[in-house]
C-alpha cells in the first residue's frame, strides 16, 4: 500500500510540473488533482490516499494562511465586517438562484437543486442528504462537484490571465526558515494542537484547515510573528491536497445526467459573472483591490482561494476573512435553515 502511495505521489508531482510548465493556475494543486482524475477514470485504476496525510497538509496551509493576519489587518477586517456579511448573503443568494434555474430547466426537484448549489462543501451536503432523505444524493454530489471544479479552474484562470498584475508561485515565493525561528514555530505548533483538539472535541467541520487558521491568526493578531515555512513543505502540502481533491471525482457520475450537468455548469458561470460585477462595485465602495474582491467572494473552497490569493499577491487576510466568514455562516446558519426547509416541505407533502 505504501508503494502505491509513493507512485501516486510521484505521478501527482509530474502532473503539477506539467501544469507549471504551461503556466496554468495553482499548478501544484490542480495538476495533481487532474492527474488523479485521469488515473482513476481514464485508466480505471483504484486510487486511495490516507486522510491523515491530507489533514497534515491542510494544517500546513492553514498555518500559512493564518500567518497573513496582523493587528493592522485584524482591525481592517473588523471594519469590513458589515461588507463581508452583505457579500456573504449575496453570494449564497446567487448560488441558490442558480440552483433554482437548474431546477426549472431539468428534472431535478427543487430541494436537490438548492442543496447541490449551496456553497457549503460536497461532504456537508452529502451528509445532509443522508440525514433527511429528501433529495437525490447522487445529483447533489454531482452538482457540488461541478461547482467545485468550475470555480477552482475558472476563478484562478480569470485572476491570473485577466486581473492580476503580479503573479508568483506560492512555493517559489516562500521565504527560508531560519534556525532562530524554531522557538516561535514550536509555540505556533503547540497552539494549533490545542485549538485542533478543542475543535475536534466540539465536532466542528473542516478542523484540519480552520483550526490552524484560527490558532495562527490568534497569535499573529496579538503581535507574534509567524515564521515562514520551507518552500518544500508548502509544495508538498499543495500536492497532497490536490491528490485528495481528485479522489472523489467520478466522471461516470458527472456524465450520467447531461442535462443537469449542463445547467449546473451554466448556473455557476452565471454566478461567477454576476459576482464579478458586484466585485467591481465592492472595490470602488470599500477600497479593496479588484483582485482581492474577486477571490474573496468566489464560491469556491477556502484552500483553493487562499492559494490563489498567495499566487497573485492579493490581500490574503481579507480573502481568508471573507471565505472563512462565509464558510462558518453556511455551516452554522444556511445549511441548518435549508435542512429545516427541506424537512418541512417533505412533511407538508406527505400530509
Amino acid at each position: 500500500m505504501i508503494y502505491q502511495y509513493v507512485l501516486l505521489f510521484l505521478a501527482a508531482c509530474a502532473g503539477g510540473y506539467v501544469f507549471s510548465l504551461i503556466h496554468l493556475p495553482l499548478p501544484w494543486t490542480l495538476g495533481p488533482m487532474v492527474t488523479v482524475v485521469i488515473i482513476k477514470n481514464g485508466f480505471g485504476r483504484s486510487v486511495a490516499w490516507p486522510p491523515a496525510i491530507r489533514n497534515v497538509a491542510m494544517v500546513v496551509l492553514g498555518y500559512v494562511m493564518g500567518g497573513s493576519f496582523t493587528p493592522e489587518t485584524g482591525r481592517h477586517v473588523l471594519l469590513q465586517l458589515p461588507t463581508i456579511t452583505v457579500m456573504t448573503l449575496l453570494t449564497i443568494g446567487l448560488c441558490l438562484l442558480g440552483g433554482y434555474i437548474s431546477h426549472r430547466f431539468t428534472e431535478a426537484d427543487l430541494a436537490t437543486s438548492l442543496m447541490g448549489s449551496m456553497p457549503g462543501g460536497l461532504s456537508q451536503m452529502a451528509m445532509i442528504c443522508e440525514d433527511i432523505k429528501a433529495a437525490d444524493a447522487g445529483t447533489v454530489i454531482m452538482m457540488q462537484t461541478i461547482r467545485m471544479i468550475t470555480v477552482v479552474f475558472v476563478v484562478p484562470f480569470l485572476v491570473l490571465h485577466g486581473l492580476a498584475n503580479q503573479v508568483s508561485n506560492p512555493v517559489k515565493a516562500a521565504a527560508q526558515l531560519d534556525a532562530g525561528d524554531l522557538p516561535a514555530l514550536l509555540l505556533f505548533a503547540g497552539v494549533i494542537f490545542v485549538v485542533l483538539y478543542v475543535y475536534k472535541k466540539m465536532k466542528l467541520p473542516s478542523a484540519a484547515l480552520l483550526a490552524p487558521i484560527l490558532g495562527t491568526a490568534g497569535l499573529t493578531l496579538s503581535g507574534v510573528h509567524a515564521p515562514p515555512l520551507p518552500a518544500a513543505a508548502i509544495a508538498i502540502a499543495q500536492i497532497c491536497v490536490g491528490i485528495r481533491m481528485g479522489i472523489p471525482i467520478r466522471m461516470d457520475t458527472l456524465t450520467n445526467n447531461k442535462r443537469v450537468l449542463f445547467y449546473s455548469f451554466l448556473s455557476i458561470l452565471m454566478v461567477i459573472a454576476l459576482l464579478l460585477v458586484f466585485d467591481y462595485l465592492l472595490a470602488g465602495w470599500t477600497g479593496i483591490d479588484v483582485v482581492s474582491a474577486v477571490i474573496s467572494t468566489a464560491p469556491g473552497g477556502i484552500t483553493e482561494m487562499g492559494l490563489t490569493a498567495m499566487m497573485v499577491h492579493a490581500d490574503l487576510s481579507t480573502v481568508i476573512a471573507f471565505q472563512l466568514f462565509r464558510l462558518m455562516f453556511v455551516l452554522i446558519l444556511a445549511i441548518p435553515a435549508l435542512r429545516w426547509w427541506v424537512g418541512r416541505s417533505r412533511r407538508l407533502l406527505s400530509n
